[in-house]
């Protein structure tokens, strides 16, 4: 077992706690939908943190190669998952008598969610950058970063329903857009920057 493995290890098993949170998170509100409101934004966001947390275990792969084995890289990388781990736990409300509408729930917790996972991969793009990644440098990268952040930092400022449900959308639809393309080749090798 390489010193990456070893500390991927750790990585995932964070990675694979805050996902049980958001799954828990969609059973709970499945067994509790009688008593709540669960609307839109909430389910949207449960389902955004799933591809993002998921996206964000691929790309801490893609880093290995950048990886030194030394205490302050683990620290950082522990921080960095456990903020993941703090989004996760945060997407759905763990008392649903105190909270009955989910909305309201999503309006009160968003900025810590989409604000940790805004500092989580805007830490982990510096780092691809520096490292040389060709990826965040293609003719794919650049728009599939763009179609990232973009709404990732409206959705801190946006307060209007309508227009959160239509930036998490966006979001959820990249998933559909630039991983397939990227898996077929599809503009992922030409240098744009």
């Amino acid at each position: 077992m390489t010193i990456f493995e070893f500390v991927f290890s750790l990585y995932s098993l964070l990675f694979g706690l805050a996902l049980t949170q958001v799954f828990a998170g969609f059973g709970n509100t499945l067994q509790e939908r009688h008593k709540i409101r669960a609307g839109w934004l909430t389910p949207l966001l449960g389902l955004f943190v799933i591809m993002d947390l998921t996206s964000f275990w691929a790309t801490g792969w893609d880093m290995r190669n950048m990886f030194r084995p030394d205490f302050l890289y683990l620290l950082c990388g522990v921080l960095l998952a456990g903020l993941y781990y703090l989004a996760a736990r945060l997407v759905f409300p763990r008392n649903f008598a105190e909270w009955a509408d989910f909305d309201v729930y999503y309006f009160r917790h968003k900025k810590w969610v989409f604000g940790s996972i805004l500092f989580v991969n805007s830490v982990a793009v510096a780092v691809l950058v520096a490292g040389g990644d060709p990826y965040v440098r293609s003719e794919l990268g650049v728009p599939d970063l763009v179609s990232y952040f973009i709404p990732l930092i409206a959705l801190l400022a946006v307060r209007n329903k309508r227009w959160n449900i239509a930036l998490l959308v966006l979001l959820l639809t990249r998933y559909a857009v630039f991983p397939p393309l990227e898996a077929l080749g599809i503009g992922a090798t030409t240098q744009v920057i």
